[in-house]
């Protein structure tokens, strides 16, 4: 399996996150209504990814299993993680206590 860019607008939005978030303005990410991701761990396919459960996800249910898109950034210390298709709010488990 190959990864795939998704679309030029979604491409879009990932940049124009990762340079707000490079520049420590996290005031202007839609981060506070971002899906929450419990007991996430960072996994390796073909690409990084996070895995844990949801919450608050627009279209998984809540407390599903997940294997998220491509881990594009991670901050450890303000727990939130931008994959290719949305940020997520990451607790709890080994990613977040350095294992």
């Amino acid at each position: 399996m190959t990864y795939q860019w998704l679309d030029e607008a979604t491409v879009l939005r990932l940049l124009k996150d990762l340079q707000l978030a490079e520049a420590g303005e996290f005031e202007k990410l839609p981060i506070a209504n971002a899906p929450l991701l419990r007991d996430s761990r960072t996994v390796l396919g073909n690409v990084f990814a996070l895995s844990g459960t949801v919450t608050g996800h627009p279209r998984l249910r809540d407390g599903k299993e997940i294997v998220t898109s491509q881990l594009f950034y991670l901050n450890k210390d303000l727990g939130i993680a931008r994959t290719m298709n949305r940020w997520y709010r990451v607790t709890d488990g080994a990613l977040l206590k350095g294992h």
